[in-house]
């Protein structure tokens, strides 16, 4: 016997639950319950209720991603041009789309889907927004304030509004490699990585603005455990990118002063005192000097770099 269907709740009654929850400071429940409560006025063929019901989302929850997206659609689905207009405009400077490298050549398709998985993360003063070997893989902007980034134990820069981070964590899928930490009360945006990996897939534009800035994010990391290198500066050296297929031979012995792993994992074979053990090199390895057999355990895309000592800047890759 099959169970009965449980019937629809009142768009009504959802509206009416979802600004007590707001009023309350649950943001993610209340924003489940407006859309749930504008998808029931939907389904009845009301859309000037579901406007209705979205504008009282904004009303209670401010200037959110998320309610700027389902505005967006809304006024797009009645033809109102110049409501809509001015919600993307509004959007654009919630998420300072213009001063945001990832974000300033977006379209507004593209833009307005990565409206829709967007989090506000409020955080009080002193607390870590992930530490230091955490797993994850979220990407966060900077909204307002202002965060410390912390490598054992050491500040290594301070982000402030616009400034992106957590991008090394999406493309490696490994543990964080530093500390982030609020210095004061800050507002930040949150971008699921499993939300935002589809959208990569679906607009080219979306997934070259990250790969831009991880490319610029693996060499200033890359700088960073060449400190004792005095000579090298990977953000001006001559860079060459190569691709290695899985299961290939990868030769290191060519002339390269250094190599970064960008993608994928590198296997190695060491003979440490008669003892045979292997390594596997992640993205953002640094290999200076090796001699031994590897191979890409998966598909790789290594950046080969020879210490620029005139100065020049030149990128073969």
């Amino acid at each position: 016997m099959k169970k009965p269907v449980s019937p629809e709740k009142d768009p009504k009654d959802l509206l009416r639950q979802a600004e007590k929850v707001a009023a309350s400071g649950e943001v993610e429940k209340s924003l489940g319950l407006f859309e749930s409560s504008i998808r029931g006025y939907l389904r009845e063929r009301k859309p000037f209720k579901a406007l209705a019901a979205a504008k009282v989302a904004k009303t209670s929850l401010g200037s959110h991603p998320r309610v700027h997206a389902l505005l967006i659609k809304l006024f797009r689905s009645l033809d109102l041009t110049g409501d809509l207009q001015k919600e993307l405009e509004e959007s654009c400077t919630t998420l300072k789309k213009n001063e945001v490298p990832i974000f300033r050549g977006l379209r507004s398709e593209e833009f307005i889907e990565l409206l829709e998985i967007v989090h506000i993360v409020d955080v009080g003063k002193g607390r870590f927004i992930f530490r230091q070997h955490d797993t994850g893989e979220d990407i966060y902007l900077v909204i307002d304030g202002a965060l410390g980034v912390y490598r054992d134990g050491e500040l290594m820069s301070v982000l402030l509004p616009g400034d992106v981070f957590g991008e090394l964590g999406f493309f490696f899928q490994a543990s964080r490699s530093a500390s982030v930490r609020a210095l004061g009360k800050s507002r930040l945006a949150r971008i699921p990585a499993q939300d935002l990996r589809p959208l990569c897939k679906r607009f080219a534009g979306l997934r070259q603005s990250l790969e831009a800035l991880y490319h610029e994010r693996i060499l200033i990391k890359a700088r960073e455990e060449l400190r004792h290198n005095p000579l090298a500066d990977p953000e001006r050296d001559s860079l060459t990118t190569i691709r290695f297929s899985r299961g290939q031979i990868i030769a290191f012995d060519v002339p390269a002063d250094f190599t970064i792993v960008k993608h994928g994992i590198v296997e190695i074979d060491l003979d440490e005192k008669g003892v045979k053990t292997k390594r596997f090199l992640r993205p953002g390895h640094v290999v200076e000097r090796f001699c031994g057999p590897a191979r890409a355990n998966t598909d790789v895309e290594l950046i080969r770099a020879r210490i620029d000592l005139l100065g020049r800047v030149t990128d073969e890759g």
